[in-house]
């Protein structure tokens, strides 16, 4: 046996053993990419408030049963208020709701103007889960926490044009406002049409998808109210002013705000507490209930039917926004509630002055400018509170699907992931020009010893150009499977 001869048989092995060794490789890449068992642990609460107050805050576990059906669950929960040194500021136990999750409120300690850290602790399977997220304190900071509801242009409320009759007087005014902000198909709601100053008859003329349970009232300082429930996606009606022998003054067609499967909410103060009423479809169950004052996120509660009653909350203008769980933010109901201050100017104005703080994103609404202005003393406050609310309520504020435990680590191991490709690729890759580089080296040889025994028989006459042989680029070949096993390592579909 020649030198080459022994020095190739020492290669063999590694020939025979490379397709084994890509596999093995392959092999521990697809395991290392499986998923990580860290428990999916959920917090949602504000990213900013102001020092001295309170914010909403709710938790909750993604899970899977034994049949792999997604569930939620409800491990206790222990959230921290942290500085950049780590230490502990706040710190409260949030409860177990009665529809899904944890939920409770952290109290925010006065003199604070900091970025802090809210850290969810939770024990799971036996070890400790945290979700941390920022909150930024300041004593002007506003919340910019989004509004909207996914609804079609036939479903989003909209005022047509008054329509005067002969000579009337262009300073009509035919306001009509839905007072629970969006009714929902099959459900009652009410329209509250502001007329102003005329005294007369309003009456009600359903022009598409609108089942009228009163067609004319009389108005009453100002105000008239009207039963109606839609029956459809869209919901279209006429309002009509009337005159003493019942001809018709002026007229306005509205097309209603329509929120399908949604819910309707009402909020009103009863003996120092808040009570909460609402309607679904099915009949009432636990809901949800998170407060905001302004658009800052303060209390996170859950109600049942057969108790709807909130803690008090205080002197000021209250969001009240009720939902079926925790991922229906389109469906939710919304209400308003005014607390009057001892020593502010009274309901009705507090809640005027809330609605034109809004004004830059809704416009002017010329209700609250008219109780301003005093244009409005005899009016009854309840009828001025659900004309001022009633529009703005149709947007509900969005809380978000919270921040996961696992949105750190997925992002952590999809990076090693990815490390780990491309040091599979290129180990891959090296193995497969050695093996090249032998085969090449041996096919070199063979046609060199070919050319020699030639040479060694005398045969001095060039032979005829044969076909090329079925051995030769055997390496090019084999080059190309490692590379194309290179690029699956580089596959993020399978690895």
């Amino acid at each position: 046996m020649t030198a080459p001869d022994r020095q190739f048989e020492r290669f063999a092995w590694a020939l025979r053993l490379s397709p084994l060794l890509v596999a093995i490789i392959l092999a521990a890449l697809w395991v290392a990419g499986a998923p990580s068992p860290i428990p999916d642990l959920r917090l949602s609460a504000p990213r900013v408030a102001r020092p001295g107050t309170t914010i909403g805050i709710r938790a909750w576990q993604v899970d899977e049963d034994g049949e792999g059906y997604t569930v939620i669950v409800a491990p206790a929960v222990t959230v921290e208020l942290r500085n950049a040194a780590g230490m502990t500021l706040a710190k409260t136990e949030l409860a177990k709701s009665l529809v899904q999750g944890r939920e409770g409120q952290l109290q925010i300690p006065e003199g604070l103007d900091e970025v802090l850290s809210l850290v969810a602790l939770a024990e799971i399977d036996g070890g400790t889960v945290s979700v941390e997220r920022s909150l930024y304190v300041r004593e002007s900071i506003e919340s910019r926490l989004p509004k909207g509801r996914a609804v079609n242009a036939f479903q989003v409320y909209e005022l047509g044009p008054i329509r005067l009759s002969g000579s009337r007087d262009e300073a009509t005014v035919i306001d009509p406002r839905v007072e629970e902000g969006a009714c929902v198909p099959g459900l009652r709601c009410w329209l509250l049409v502001w007329v102003g100053d005329a005294e007369g008859v309003v009456r009600l003329r359903p022009l598409a998808g609108v089942r009228v349970e009163s067609g004319a009232a009389p108005s009453s300082n100002g105000f008239v109210r009207f039963p109606l429930v839609v029956a459809g996606s869209e919901g279209r009606v006429d309002v009509e002013a009337l005159d003493a022998g019942g001809a018709v003054i002026a007229a306005r067609e509205v097309r209603l705000p329509v929120v399908p499967g949604g819910i309707l909410a009402r909020a009103s103060a009863d003996d120092g507490r808040t009570r909460v009423e609402w309607e679904q479809l099915g009949g009432p169950r636990p809901v949800l209930v998170d407060v905001f004052q302004g658009r800052r996120w303060t209390n996170a509660f859950s109600l049942a039917p057969d108790d709807p009653y909130l803690p008090s909350l205080g002197p000021g203008v209250w969001r009240v926004q009720v939902r079926s769980d925790l991922f229906s933010d389109n469906t939710a109901g919304a209400s308003y509630l005014v607390v009057a201050d001892p020593d502010g100017p009274g309901r009705a104005r507090q809640a005027a002055d809330a609605v034109l703080t809004e004004a830059a994103r809704a416009g002017l609404d010329p209700l609250a400018v008219a109780i301003i202005e005093g244009a409005l003393s005899e009016a009854r406050v309840e009828d001025l509170l659900r004309a001022l609310f009633a529009v703005p309520s149709f947007d509900a504020v969005s809380i978000g699907p919270g921040l996961s435990a696992r949105i750190g680590v997925d992002e952590t191991l999809e990076r090693e992931q990815e490390l780990r490709s491309w040091l599979a690729a290129a180990a891959i890759l090296l193995i497969g020009l050695m093996v090249s580089m032998v085969l090449l080296r041996i096919e070199l040889l063979a046609q060199a010893r070919a050319r020699q025994l030639l040479e060694h028989l005398g045969d001095e006459v060039p032979p005829a150009r044969q076909a090329a042989s079925s051995g030769r680029g055997l390496w090019a070949f084999v080059l190309l499977v490692f590379v194309l096993m290179a690029v699956l390592a580089l596959s993020k579909r399978w690895f």
